[in-house]
């Protein structure tokens, strides 16, 4: 006979969440979760503690509770005070002190399974070892979440992504790994207003910046993934820090008209109403200027009922290749028409179709050298799902570095772009026992240079008299993310290589050890 686990007030509830966190199978508290009875309560309670797209807190602990002599347990209670204060946080009518009193107020006298269960919600976990993967799949879609398709790290890059099949070269998707504010766009036929949600499905009020893509054809609802960067007086993108900050400014703007937009309505003083006028005024030709700089970037395009079921059957290139169409069209009604409205730039992310490791760290060390963060890199033929991806979409960012010193050259392989010239330079540690071929090297560091200095069309040449073995013996400064061993010798070698810097020789003559190396990567192999 099957037990049915009833959960009903705060006594049952704590009870519950301990059976479940002490229980040590997956399979065993997936089972717990099976067999109990999904009711209002424990709905209510669940989404308090772990649905963040409705309820955002503003705090994740607890005030100081005083010790009192009561510590009695209040089962007419039920938690419902408890359900009331959080609405209250998340409405924003309860916040900093005064919701830190009436927090104190509600747990003073109470059992220390109130604290407990009240402490769960703020923290976002009932510290039962479960996720809201598990919570959804067994009781029901009781928490809402934001889907988010996310990438496996870099050390899965050799086993996961894959160049050809059956013989057939078809390339991979390597884009430009995106280092602004992540923003949803959701646009719908007919509607000319657009939805901008964040990465936790936070809403963008009011988000008239984005407001100019209603005009984007489309016969159904689509979501669009992308980031908002925001460029300078030059025309120049600013960096991350600036740029995410000056975004994060704007939306509290924008959240700060609304709020005087109600408060003007409301105002009774003529007096009072022309000062909030001329705040909401001044405040709304601030945002407007800052409209003009932002530039929207992005990447891949959903129907938006299958983003909803957190995954869709298309393609990797199929999803890339409307994306950059949709971009296209616009941008081309855009240059054709004459909107009368602010709007921010639609731009597609920078790509290659790359077709080895080699063209893929040439395409990585590019955006380097820009000052972007690294790159992204897909499968072409895999579907969209939310949560890690593992059919092969990989992150590549984080390095470390070392000196090694260049004990010769390997020519860059034929048909290839870089074909006549350096293709890597073999390089070890100074002990002899790491090493590595690194490419990534500028064009007039391979010995290669236009025919045409003016039309990059009619290709490149060898340069006259270029000395091929130059680098043999020097330094060379190499930043990677991590190291490798081989299986068949006691040999190591690095992942993802590249040159930092061929060092003067007055700056350091001598190659790192490997004991030195593994030490500042922290190898533990």
């Amino acid at each position: 006979m099957k037990i049915k686990y009833e959960v009903n007030d705060a006594k049952s509830l704590d009870k519950w969440i301990t059976m479940i966190g002490s229980t040590p199978g997956l399979n065993d508290k997936k089972l717990i979760l099976n067999n109990t009875e999904v009711n209002d309560f424990l709905v209510s309670y669940l989404q308090a503690v772990y649905d963040e797209v409705n309820y955002v807190y503003g705090k994740s602990k607890l005030p100081i509770i005083p010790v009192t002599q009561s510590n009695a347990y209040n089962n007419d209670n039920d938690l419902l005070e408890m359900f009331s204060i959080l609405d209250n946080m998340k409405d924003g009518v309860l916040k900093g002190k005064s919701a830190d009193q009436k927090i104190i107020d509600y747990l003073v006298g109470k059992d220390e399974l109130y604290t407990r269960l009240f402490s769960y919600a703020l923290k976002r976990d009932i510290k039962a070892k479960i996720s809201v993967k598990i919570i959804n799949d067994t009781l029901g879609r009781i928490i809402e979440i934001v889907p988010y398709m996310r990438c496996e790290s870099e050390s899965y890059m050799k086993k996961r992504i894959v160049y050809s099949t059956d013989g057939v070269k078809h390339g991979a998707l390597a884009q430009t790994k995106a280092d602004g504010a992540f923003l949803n766009v959701v646009i719908e036929p007919k509607c000319d207003e657009v939805q901008a949600t964040t990465r936790q499905g936070r809403l963008v009020p009011d988000c008239l910046f984005l407001n100019s893509l209603s005009n984007i054809k489309t016969d159904k609802k689509i979501v669009l993934h992308g980031e908002i960067l925001i460029k300078d007086e030059s025309g120049n993108i600013l960096p991350r820090e600036i740029s995410n900050g000056m975004f994060n400014k704007f939306v509290k703007h924008e959240t700060t008209l609304l709020e005087l937009d109600k408060k003007i309505s409301l105002s009774k003083s003529e007096k009072a109403k022309e000062k909030l006028v001329l705040k909401y005024n001044t405040l709304q030709n601030e945002i407007k200027k800052n409209v003009n700089n932002m530039v929207y970037v992005t990447w891949d395009i959903l129907p938006y009922e299958e983003w909803l079921n957190l995954e869709c059957d298309e393609s990797t290139i199929t999803r890339f290749n409307n994306v950059k169409s949709l971009v296209e069209d616009y941008n081309l009604f855009v240059e054709a028409s004459d909107l009368n409205i602010d709007n921010c730039e639609l731009q597609l992310i920078d790509y290659k179709i790359v077709h080895d490791d080699e063209e893929a760290i040439d395409f990585y060390n590019d955006q380097l050298s820009k000052g972007l963060e690294g790159m992204v890199i897909k499968n072409l033929n895999i579907p969209w799902k939310h949560d890690v991806n593992r059919g092969g979409i990989i992150k590549l960012k984080d390095f470390k570095e070392c000196d090694l010193t260049c004990v010769g050259w390997e020519p860059a392989k034929e048909g290839s772009e870089f074909e006549g010239g350096i293709g890597s330079l073999i390089c070890e540690s100074e002990d002899g026992l790491l090493k590595v071929n690194i490419s990534g090297m500028k064009r007039n560091e391979r010995g290669l240079e236009r025919l045409d200095p003016d039309d990059s069309s009619k290709g490149l040449k060898i340069i006259d008299d270029f000395d091929f073995d130059q680098f043999n013996s020097k330094i060379i400064a190499v930043k990677f993310n991590e190291i490798t061993k081989s299986k068949s010798k006691d040999e190591y070698s690095l992942f993802l290589p590249s040159i930092l810097e061929i060092r003067d020789s007055s700056d350091k003559s001598q190659a790192d050890s490997w004991d030195k190396i593994k030490k500042d990567a922290k190898y533990k192999g």
